[in-house]
């Protein structure tokens, strides 16, 4: 198992859960937070809530267990990874570790077999992806027995990507 590079749509991983990167203000207004929004509606309530009663700090993860039907068809959970405090370039890495590093030990408790998530903190969040992508890669190898996909889409992806790429 362990980390692999895909270019695509994140919403076909057939991993049974998704991440994302979110900010603790209780907006998903852009970037891929507005996509999981659309996706996956039932997301936002719990997320806005746990906002709004100050329950989500940074560097937590808020698993959400959904029903609605990804494009895969497979997605079991999505994971609001607090990466930000604010909307914006807010990113800040020890809160991206913390995040992740709690999606992963989540999925094993939980038995979940994968997670796949998008270039989280970068972009929007300001992060640098050389950065972000060690971090990860790290961290997965701490936690062997979760298969870890991380999704680029093809207008964002490098030629780099493109020979790393899975798919």
């Amino acid at each position: 198992m362990g980390y692999s590079l895909h270019i695509g749509d994140l919403f076909t991983s057939l991993q049974p859960a998704l991440g994302h990167g979110v900010n603790i203000y209780g907006v998903m207004g852009a970037g891929v937070a507005v996509l999981f929004r659309r996706n996956f509606p039932e997301i936002f309530p719990p997320y806005a809530k746990a906002c709004a009663d100050n329950m989500l700090n940074p560097g937590d993860n808020l698993p959400v267990e959904v029903t609605s039907v990804s494009p895969s068809g497979k997605t079991e959970w999505v994971f609001n990874i607090a990466s930000q405090d604010l909307p914006g370039r807010h990113a800040r890495m020890d809160w991206l570790e913390m995040g992740v590093e709690d999606a992963f030990v989540f999925c094993e408790k939980n038995n979940i077999s994968g997670l796949a998530i998008p270039r989280i903190g970068v972009g929007i969040g300001g992060l640098q992806w050389v950065d972000v992508k060690t971090k990860l890669i790290e961290i997965s190898e701490r936690h062997p027995n979760v298969n870890f996909e991380v999704w680029v889409l093809p207008k964002e992806a490098t030629n780099e990507d493109y020979s790393e790429a899975v798919n």
